[in-house]
């Protein structure tokens, strides 16, 4: 197996775990191709639009909470988010976001990640599966979202409305 496919046993046996077959995984990642490993066993997936999903983890990390396993999957625009079994379930129908508790997870061999400028892989781990966390906080996921989507929003309307008037002009009739 190449240097860069090295598979990591912290990783193998996540995805072993979750129901994916080791000889799959070697045989995928040795000849430089993706892993299809299942969701629903051991996590669900939440789907967020890139720059959202990545404004919304940076928030959710600021916050101190714990971050899993993230994909990138650019021809898609999306962030993959590994998140406890159940949520898919139970989260809420937030723009720009899907869940999903059953599928496959297309992996490529971890730690595989860009460096820097727009990665040329299909897909590449923003937060590898080899860290402390199995899967991000549901809850601080989903309020982090809601917090994006609601700066958005906010932003949005003041850019709209050109005329918000500040405290100082308002008084003499001068908005900006």
């Amino acid at each position: 197996m190449p240097r860069d496919r090295v598979m990591i046993p912290a990783a193998a046996r996540w995805m072993t775990e979750s129901g994916a077959q080791l000889a799959h995984l070697q045989q995928a990642w040795t000849t430089g191709t993706l892993a299809e490993v299942p969701i629903g066993r051991l996590w669900d997936i939440v789907r967020i639009t890139d720059r959202l999903g990545r404004m919304t983890l940076a928030r959710a990390a600021a916050l101190g909470a714990p971050i899993g396993p993230v994909l990138e999957v650019p021809a898609r625009g999306v962030v993959e988010v590994v998140v406890p079994p159940g949520t898919a379930a139970a989260w809420p129908a937030l723009p720009w976001t899907t869940a999903a508790a059953s599928g496959h997870l297309i992996c490529p061999v971890p730690p595989m990640h860009r460096a820097g400028g727009r990665g040329r892989a299909p897909r590449h781990w923003l937060v590898p599966p080899v860290g402390p966390h199995l899967a991000t906080d549901p809850d601080a996921l989903c309020e982090s979202v809601a917090a994006e989507l609601l700066h958005r929003a906010i932003a949005a309307e003041l850019l709209r409305h050109d005329t918000y008037a500040h405290p100082d002009t308002a008084a003499k009739g001068n908005a900006r």
